[in-house]
C-alpha cells in the first residue's frame, strides 16, 4: 500500500481510490502509523523549511528523500518484474512453439519418386546421397530425429551416407533393416518382388530383422547379404554397377536372364511371359542405358541372347 499513499501526497489518487485507501487505513493500525509518519515528515520537512531550521529540515528532506528513493526502487523492482514477467511468457512460448513446431516437424516426411524407366539422385540434409532406381520411392523426413537418420526405401537405391558415428543411419525396408554410420551400400527391397539385397562397397553395415533387432547379420566390404529361402545370407561379392551409379549404363555381365527380367519388370512396370523357360538360366554379357525404353533394351538383350519377344501391351511382353 505504500505506492498508493504516495500517490495521495502526490495528489494522483482519484476520489474512489482515496475512500478506499483511508477504509484500509482505518482497519489497519501498520497502514495508519505508515501514513502518520509520512505525514508528518513531509508537513514538518513543510513548516521548517519556512523557519529557517536548516538542519532539521535538510535531515527531514534526505528521510523523505531516502523514503522517497525507496519508493522509487520498489515501483522500478515491480515494473520490472512485471515486464520481466511478460518477456519471460513469451520467451516461454517461443520455446514451446518452436519445440512443439520441431516435434510436429519431425513427423512429416517427404517421399521422393523415380518413375518407371528413370532414376532420381537425392541430396540429403545430412550431406548423404541416394541415387534411386526406377519405379522407386525413398520417404525421408524433414528434419532427423536427434538420435539417427532414418529413411524409408520402397524399391532400389544406392546410399552414400555421410559420417557419423553418433547418429547411425538406417534404411528401412519392408522387411529388413540396414544400419549403417557411414559407408556406400546398394539395397534392392522392392515390395511386390518379395526379395532382399544389400551388397556393400565400403566399410560395415549391420542387416537385421526390421522387428528383431537380435536377428541381423554384420557385413564388410564387398559382401553382399540376400534372401534365401526365406532367411539372410552372407557372400562374397564385388559391387559391378558403378557404371550404374554414375553414368546411368547397367551391366548384366554374369546375370542369369531371369535376374534380368525381374529388375526390368520392375524398374518399367511390365511383367514377362515366358514360352521357353529354359532361356531364363542363361547368361548373357552385355549393357544398356537405363533410360532407355523398353523395347530399345530387349532389342540390345535379344542381340546378344538367344530368344524372340513380342510387346503385347503397355504392361506385358512375351519371351518366346
Amino acid at each position: 500500500m505504500t505506492e498508493e499513499l504516495y500517490r495521495y501526497f502526490e495528489g494522483s489518487l482519484s476520489e474512489e481510490e482515496e475512500r478506499v485507501l483511508f477504509r484500509q487505513i482505518d482497519a489497519d493500525s501498520e497502514l495508519k502509523k505508515e501514513f502518520a509518519d509520512l505525514q508528518n515528515t513531509l508537513a514538518l520537512s513543510s513548516m521548517l523549511k519556512y523557519q529557517g531550521d536548516g538542519f532539521w529540515s535538510e535531515r527531514r528532506l534526505r528521510e523523505l528523500k531516502r523514503m522517497s528513493a525507496k519508493n522509487k526502487e520498489r515501483r522500478f523492482i515491480f515494473n520490472f518484474m512485471k515486464y520481466a514477467a511478460v518477456v519471460l511468457l513469451i520467451i516461454g512460448s517461443w520455446f514451446l512453439s518452436q519445440h512443439q513446431t520441431v516435434k510436429t516437424y519431425n513427423k512429416e516426411y517427404t517421399w521422393i519418386e523415380a518413375p518407371k524407366g528413370q532414376r532420381v539422385s537425392v541430396k540429403l540434409a545430412d550431406g548423404s546421397s541416394v541415387i534411386l532406381n526406377p519405379s522407386s520411392r525413398l520417404r525421408v523426413p524433414n528434419a532427423f530425429e536427434s538420435k539417427q537418420r532414418e529413411v524409408l526405401l520402397e524399391g532400389e537405391g544406392f546410399f552414400k551416407v555421410a559420417k557419423n558415428p553418433s547418429k547411425p543411419f538406417i534404411v528401412a525396408t519392408e522387411k529388413y533393416n540396414v544400419r549403417v554410420l557411414g559407408t556406400e551400400f546398394n539395397v534392392f527391397a522392392y515390395p511386390q518382388s518379395g526379395e532382399f539385397e544389400t551388397e556393400l562397397v565400403q566399410g560395415s553395415v549391420y542387416v537385421y530383422d526390421k522387428d528383431n533387432d537380435a536377428n541381423g547379420i554384420y557385413m564388410k566390404a564387398n559382401e553382399k547379404v540376400a534372401l534365401k529361402e526365406g532367411k539372410l545370407c552372407k557372400v562374397s561379392s564385388i559391387y559391378r554397377q558403378y557404371q550404374l551409379v554414375e553414368t546411368g549404363i547397367y551391366d548384366f555381365s554374369d546375370v542369369p536372364f531371369k535376374n534380368l527380367l525381374t529388375r526390368l519388370g520392375l524398374w518399367y512396370h511390365v511383367r514377362f511371359q515366358v514360352d521357353r523357360p529354359e532361356v531364363l538360366n542363361q547368361i548373357y554379357q552385355g549393357k544398356f542405358r537405363q533410360s532407355d525404353d523398353i523395347e530399345t533394351i530387349m532389342n540390345a538383350i535379344r542381340d546378344v541372347g538367344k530368344f524372340n519377344y513380342k510387346i503385347v501391351s503397355e504392361y506385358v511382353i512375351e519371351i518366346y
